[in-house]
């Protein structure tokens, strides 16, 4: 169920106009990029794959050219490695942004309240990325939540663990340990 829906058409307007424009309502099914993230990352990667082609353009011109010099030659290896090396930078940047967009979605489906805090608990060179997502991060998640659960939202539908007892003070009464909910009712009874 959206936030709409909880919140009624009219409410959710309501709260939508008094949000101002670097406030936005974000409903987020655990999917989620930021436009603007998206829309940088996007254009860098465009930028640099035009910068590539054009380079890769300059070096065929160059080698079809029958009175290359062993100077011009050279320069031709320069370029074709300084691309290639450009590429593979391009594609390891490209790579760190896609694990860091998969490591902030786990973090969103796990409910993590400081994703910043998990993040720097987490060992991402043992994450490996795979087109199914990161192989590694839930286990690694599971683990700080059993160590620091606190860093998580808890599931409402979980006993409490330890505090549903309520044990006797002795102020006179004989009833030993019993739940909170039996200490209440003898006390109704007497």
């Amino acid at each position: 169920m959206g936030l709409k829906e909880i919140l009624g058409e009219e409410l959710y307007e309501q709260v939508n106009e008094k949000l101002d424009d670097d406030t936005k309502l974000i409903i987020n099914d655990g999917k989620y990029v930021p436009k603007d993230t998206f829309n940088e990352i996007n254009e860098e990667a465009k930028i640099l794959k035009e910068q590539i082609s054009e380079r890769d353009k300059q070096i065929e011109q160059l080698k079809e050219d029958t009175n290359a010099t062993e100077e011009l030659k050279t320069k031709i290896e320069e370029l074709q490695e300084k691309n290639e090396q450009t590429q593979t930078e391009l594609q390891q940047k490209l790579e760190q942004q896609r694990l860091e967009s998969e490591i902030d979605k786990a973090l969103l489906v796990n409910k993590a309240r400081n994703p910043k805090a998990v993040k720097a608990l987490l060992k991402t060179d043992e994450l490996e990325l795979t087109d199914d997502g990161l192989k590694g991060l839930d286990n690694q998640l599971e683990k700080i939540k059993e160590s620091d659960d606190y860093l998580f939202e808890g599931d409402t539908n979980k006993e409490p663990s330890g505090g549903d007892e309520f044990k006797g003070g002795g102020g006179g009464d004989d009833l030993g340990h019993m739940s909170m909910e039996d200490y209440i009712k003898a006390r109704e009874n007497k």
